[in-house]
């Protein structure tokens, strides 16, 4: 007896879980079109008409609207309302608490016929029950696929705006059946955007210090994983290069020639080679992270071609030196090259 008591408990819970789950689930749902049913209106002064189209106005987003009333078994208004993006199911149901509300189906020319029981309806039963003398409408009517050319423009601006990928799913979930394009889009526009402009706050860190210090690290935490490119491979260096606005070059000990490297450290338009299609360079920070100092890269090309050397270090903005695990000091260029080093606390020159 205890053990179905126990059972049947269980079952009511998890029943009751369910139903929560589908509950938060649809109202977290967002929709253009709702159809709004409101049941013996004439008993609710909150669902008059006039108090509805009170409600309707908290809605700068709302494009259309179409009502009417009509008396089957009881007298009802039927509403609806096509906004221009898509709004929270919830929104809705807490402006409307009493109201039966239903994702509209169909074009919103579907939608009025069926409110004011003209087209299809008008030699059914339903077209003797509409009461034609309390229609009213407001706004335009949509064209068939208004809707969605509006939804495409809205993920174009916010691609242009530097949206990540999350920011747009947040904004409309529906937007997961296009990461591939949103992906591809985002980086065509900023190929276009960089094939004509120069990178003038590209900023270039050469960074040194022994292996486990948390060079590497450091940068990612700062800029976040997703908006750096690292550079492991050096044969193939850019294959996989997607627009990152960061690129590290890990590991570095001259491994580049030093004329290609002066390219990819310069504020020019400019191609970056790749096996498949070049890609553009978008990227307006360089770190280059290496266990060797930066006196030791391009060494022999210090003593053979020295204006091409000094044009390797005019690249260069900061010199970022670890001495410990997350510890560091930064220079600038010529500061560290010809002898400013800070003192630490511990140590004095006398």
């Amino acid at each position: 007896m205890a053990c179905s008591v126990i059972v049947s408990a269980l079952c009511h819970n998890i029943r009751k879980a369910v139903f929560q789950i589908k509950k938060d689930n649809y109202n977290n749902r967002r929709n253009r079109k709702y159809q709004l049913t409101f049941n013996n209106p004439d008993k609710h002064k909150k669902t008059s008409h006039q108090s509805i189209k009170e409600t309707l106005k908290q809605w700068e987003n709302l494009i259309y609207w179409c009502m009417a009333d009509e008396i089957a078994k009881t007298l009802h208004t039927h509403l609806f309302i096509q906004f221009k993006n898509p709004i929270y199911f919830s929104s809705i149901k807490k402006a409307f608490p009493t109201a039966h509300i239903e994702e509209a189906q169909g074009t919103a020319k579907e939608n009025k016929l069926y409110i004011i029981k003209e087209g299809k309806w008008a030699e059914t039963e339903k077209g003797t029950t509409n009461l034609k003398d309390t229609y009213e409408e407001w706004g335009t009517i949509p064209e068939q696929g208004q809707g969605k050319r509006n939804d495409l423009m809205n993920l174009y601006q916010m691609i242009k705006d530097g949206y990540s990928n999350v920011e747009i799913l947040e904004n409309n979930p529906d937007n997961i059946l296009n990461l591939q394009h949103i992906d591809k889009a985002r980086l065509e526009i900023l190929s276009n955007q960089y094939k004509s402009e120069r990178r003038l706050n590209l900023v270039v860190t050469y960074v040194s210090g022994k292996t486990g210090y948390g060079k590497s690290r450091h940068i990612l935490d700062s800029h976040g994983d997703a908006n750096v490119y690292r550079v492991t491979d050096y044969k193939h260096a850019f294959d996989t290069y997607n627009g990152e606005d960061v690129i590290v070059f890990e590991e570095y000990r001259s491994d580049l020639p030093i004329g290609n490297m002066l390219n990819y450290l310069d504020v020019y338009p400019l191609q970056l080679p790749a096996r498949y299609n070049n890609r553009q360079a978008c990227y307006n920070f360089v770190y280059i992270v290496s266990n060797w100092k930066l006196e030791d890269q391009y060494f022999n090309i210090k003593n053979e071609q020295p204006e091409t050397y000094q044009a390797w270090l005019r690249r260069i903005h900061k010199v970022r030196v670890y001495t410990a695990p997350n510890t560091w000091n930064e220079y600038q260029p010529h500061d560290y090259l010809y002898g400013f080093h800070p003192v630490n606390d511990m140590e004095t020159p006398f």
